[in-house]
């Protein structure tokens, strides 16, 4: 899941980075993905949300604000100009956006509370793809 919006500086600067991942991944796969994205949009209007999507992402459309704003507070991962309105509090709030959430979906068990990291800025690692991969082999035979 990869929280983000529009306006937020750090976002724009993050998106290339994800998209590239991601396609990188489908390219590599033959199609046969192994992650799926889905954007978690912190945008303005659905206008904002859908400047930001790119072929192969998932969302949770606009109007549904109820099932966005639930993963925000399950996770703890908003915009700060959000957390009044979704009741969390500096305590609560376990990161920001831009942040990527790996999921396994079959248990739904938490791969990498950020992922963001493995891919840009001074802790980016060489192949986040393979490293995200043995996440996945790991929490496949942890069941």
């Amino acid at each position: 899941m990869y929280f983000a919006s529009s306006w937020c500086p750090d976002c724009v600067a993050s998106k290339p980075y994800v998209s590239s991942i991601f396609k990188t991944q489908q390219q590599q796969d033959n199609n046969n993905k192994l992650f799926d994205l889905v954007y978690i949009s912190s945008d303005n209007n659905s206008n904002e949300m859908e400047g930001e999507m790119e072929d192969g992402w998932n969302t949770i459309p606009f109007t549904k604000i109820k099932e966005r704003s639930d993963l925000k507070i399950y996770f703890g991962i908003c915009a700060g100009k959000e957390m009044e309105n979704l009741g969390i509090s500096n305590e609560q709030r376990k990161g920001g956006i831009p942040t990527l959430i790996l999921i396994q979906k079959e248990n739904c068990t938490v791969l990498s509370l950020d992922a963001i990291p493995n891919i840009m800025g001074d802790a980016k690692i060489d192949d986040p793809l393979t490293h995200w991969k043995s996440l996945l082999l790991q929490s496949s035979n942890n069941k």
